[in-house]
């Protein structure tokens, strides 16, 4: 752990001690639940501690803080919206004073901004599809209305945008004719109307996305070691990963696509230093209305502005396109023949141009299509499967799927292939379950042969049942066999090793064990490597960002 790090775990572990005490229930969630799950530390570069908690156990929580004395040890604050001035964010924080987390829209409220854990309540929804989809737009608008520091909704599609926009326009009216303390308070009445026995989901929004997972998930089920402590992370906390970061969520984004928060940090430096320079020499009430004004003409002008970038990007697309799109066009039956010999590496460098336009941020948002092929498209799609990354496939097909009414029949196909690769998915990572597995195998073996997730089911199936030296001669027989097909995959390669140590040959195994964590960022094959040989290549991972990030 960093310094920061090892002053975030402590606060977790404060905050545990206060929740037990008082028999209040949470979860570990985001960044948290990742390193629980995957890694049993903290992700190398994570730099905050996020938390699930439902509403009823927050607002039990609320009520103990402010009912009884010495809840919190010295140097310690809750911050939230009803009892800090211009803290305006639906999470609450539990906050460590001798330290500084300083990010730009809580500057103005002053005592959120040390190091601190961020609470996400999650209240029961409606039950029917347009009962949500009602509660859906007044919990955008609400987030949207209460916060003045920042568009919080910008990732909302066009149509999307418009629409809640209207509805912002509409609230923001009633705001100036009846005040903004009535207008909030009768939407959060609204939003919080509903009890956990009457839901079958709980949902909460703030940011980038609306957060909504089945009520079952949040039963107290499973204790995740985190850092050498146990924490709840649920009954089933693969499921909850897999909602909230896709089916890819046991892999660790490579360094360029690693989140990292900004904001002025300080481990050992007291936040006071910096913000009682200023909060005792400005007006707060008036810099607040001018940060609501500020934010009123900004969301006039987000609309257009993104009408704008739209063009943009069309406009990027046509352009760039110019360059590939007839090469590949020209190239389908030599792209195919790729495919056939399994040759991802030439087929990496053919489409890697195609796969960066469609993959451009604004792109993407616009669901703008770049022309390619459909026999192109359908190559570059089976592909990602063959190589294990069924998961990469909705990124290309959901952009269809906006443009098109229907796929086509080979792409509904490509669809089928997906679903069975993420049935072999969830039974071996969120289920664990051997018989399932086996069911799954028999049921697609003869319709997708040479497929690396079913050579995968079938190892780690194997390597389940394994309790002999026979045994693990067979799984190290077969892995070879796979091999030769897929040369470069490291969760092969991991079950190998193991086989390898289990027969004996150790020395082998370790350069075989250390060879697998280089060809996977399956983090839970890192932790299995981790534990059968002693390589961390977490700790790898590390030293990597240090020095990227010029540390010492």
């Amino acid at each position: 752990m960093n310094s920061i790090q090892k002053n975030l775990f402590q606060l977790l572990i404060e905050f545990d001690d206060i929740c037990k005490k008082f028999g209040i229930n949470y979860l570990l969630a985001a960044g948290a639940s990742l390193g629980a799950v995957r890694n049993r530390r903290f992700i190398p570069w994570d730099d905050d501690i996020d938390l699930y908690i439902t509403r009823e156990n927050w607002n039990k929580l609320r009520h103990i803080l402010e009912s009884e004395d010495n809840v919190l040890p010295e140097s310690r604050l809750f911050v939230y919206k009803e009892n800090t001035p211009y803290y305006c964010n639906p999470l609450p924080r539990y906050t460590d004073v001798t330290t500084t987390t300083i990010y730009q829209s809580q500057a103005l409220a002053g005592k959120a901004c040390g190091q601190h854990l961020e609470l996400f309540i999650f209240d029961p929804m409606p039950l029917g599809e347009k009962e949500k989809e009602k509660y859906l737009d007044l919990l955008h608008v609400y987030t949207e209305l209460l916060s003045p520091y920042f568009v919080v909704n910008e990732n909302a599609s066009l149509d999307d945008w418009q629409k809640h926009y209207e509805l912002y326009e509409k609230y923001s009216h009633r705001i100036d004719k009846e005040g903004e303390k009535k207008v909030i308070e009768e939407l959060e009445k609204e939003l919080q109307q509903y009890s956990s026995e009457e839901c079958d989901q709980y949902c909460m929004r703030w940011g980038k996305k609306n957060y909504i997972y089945d009520k079952e998930l949040f039963e107290q089920g499973q204790f995740g070691v985190f850092e050498g402590k146990e924490f709840p992370i649920g009954k089933y906390p693969e499921s909850m990963l897999r909602v909230a970061y896709g089916d890819n969520w046991m892999y660790v984004p490579e360094y360029e696509e690693q989140v990292v928060h900004g904001g002025l940090k300080y481990a050992d430096k007291s936040f006071y230093e910096f913000t009682d320079r200023y909060i005792n020499k400005i007006n707060r009430g008036s810099v607040f209305k001018k940060y609501q004004k500020n934010k009123r003409n900004n969301v006039k002008v987000f609309y257009n502005k993104q009408k704008y970038l739209m063009l943009s990007a069309k406009e990027k697309v046509i352009v760039e396109s110019k360059h590939f799109i007839d090469s590949l066009n020209n190239k389908e039956k030599y792209l195919e023949e790729l495919l056939q010999n399994k040759d991802y590496t030439s087929l990496s460098i053919e489409f890697e141009k195609f796969r960066n336009l469609q993959l451009n941020s604004y792109v993407r948002k616009f669901n703008i299509l770049v022309p390619i092929s459909d026999n192109n498209l359908k190559t570059f799609l089976l592909s990602l499967i063959e190589q294990g990354q069924y998961y990469e496939i909705n990124k290309y097909l959901d952009i269809r799927k906006v443009q098109e009414k229907q796929l086509p029949n080979d792409f509904e196909d490509i669809e089928k292939l997906r679903d069975s690769c993420r049935e072999l998915s969830i039974a071996r990572y969120d289920k664990k379950d051997v018989d399932l597995v086996e069911s799954l195998i028999l049921k697609y073996d003869d319709v997708y042969p040479d497929l690396l997730d079913i050579y995968r089911a079938k190892v780690w199936l194997l390597e389940s049942n394994a309790d002999c030296f026979e045994d693990f001669k067979n799984i190290d027989k077969y892995c070879n066999q796979i091999l030769k097909i897929y040369p470069f995959d490291g969760e092969i390669m991991a079950s190998q090793a193991k086989a390898k140590l289990e027969l004996g040959e150790r020395e082998n195994a370790l350069k075989l064990y250390r060879k697998s964590v280089d060809n996977t960022r399956n983090a839970l094959i890192w932790q299995k490597v981790e534990e059968e040989s002693g390589i961390s290549r977490i700790d790898i991972e590390r030293e990597i960002i240090r020095e990227l990030n010029h540390e010492n």
